[in-house]
């Protein structure tokens, strides 16, 4: 895989609704360059599609970050993501309406995978969502890189303001696009760092950062770099910032 390919992954992780036509701009390609290699990532079924990530404090419901020894995995409707680690473990993020109901599933997860290795409850305050909100996530769920321009033409609403419903959205981190990608089939390094210090880290990551889990004040960062010595690099950074900051190697992910 050569570095323009890689770099056409890396945009499309970071905002899985960029236009082809920006990524073309950023890149120095013609769009019809761009398209070629869009397609034939498709056909070769690295980039498989893209999915909605709904934040479960959109729908009022709160949510737990834990992992726990992947020598086995479980799949639930209340599972929001998971990503597969390499250093044996799996990272879920689950969903409930309250603390009790949390802690019963937490429950059933350890009869099913053993005691967990880590877990953490963010901070976080639910999410009212407006008829315009859940409207637009709906359509989003169909289809995730719709452009606000067609989501104005099915809603009959102007699409400067459906964009801004969007942004504000994906701001406070209730939503974001994700591509679908076969990590196998690539050489790029996708890794996840916990840390308790999320402000600072965030400096030293926003190069290479993704997606980010957190109240604002710990949480997870999952980045992304072209091969492992730059992934070496960012992780040595922030390690500097927080030497307890658990580093994991992602080999898979999954968005409910």
């Amino acid at each position: 895989m050569d570095i323009i390919d890689k770099r056409i992954l890396f945009y499309l992780l970071k905002d899985g609704r960029i236009s082809q036509r920006r990524i073309a701009s950023l890149l120095n390609l013609t769009p019809a360059s761009l398209n070629y290699r869009f397609k034939k990532l498709m056909d070769s079924e690295i980039l498989k599609g893209f999915k909605l990530y709904v934040n479960p404090n959109f729908f009022g419901k709160y949510q737990i970050f834990i992992a726990f020894k992947n020598y086995t995995d479980i799949d639930a409707d209340w599972i929001s993501f998971k990503l597969k680690c390499l250093e044996w473990l799996n990272v879920y993020g689950i969903y409930a309406s309250d603390n009790i109901e949390l802690k019963d599933k937490i429950g059933y997860m350890t009869k099913k995978l053993g005691e967990p290795v880590l877990s953490y409850f963010p901070l976080q305050s639910l999410f009212r969502a407006s008829n315009l909100d859940q409207k637009i996530v709906e359509i989003l769920k169909v289809d995730p890189r719709l452009s606000s321009s067609e989501i104005s033409k099915k809603m009959n609403i102007s699409s400067r303001i459906i964009e801004k419903h969007i942004r504000y959205l994906r701001h406070r981190g209730l939503i974001l696009v994700a591509p679908q990608i076969d990590l196998g089939k690539t050489d790029i390094i996708i890794f996840s760092i916990f840390s308790k210090n999320i402000d600072e880290i965030t400096v030293v990551l926003q190069e290479c950062k993704l997606w980010q889990f957190t109240d604002g004040y710990a949480g997870i960062t999952v980045c992304y770099a072209d091969n492992m010595e730059r992934a070496r690099k960012y992780i040595d950074l922030a390690r500097q910032i927080d030497s307890t900051a658990d580093v994991m190697i992602i080999y898979d992910y999954m968005f409910q």
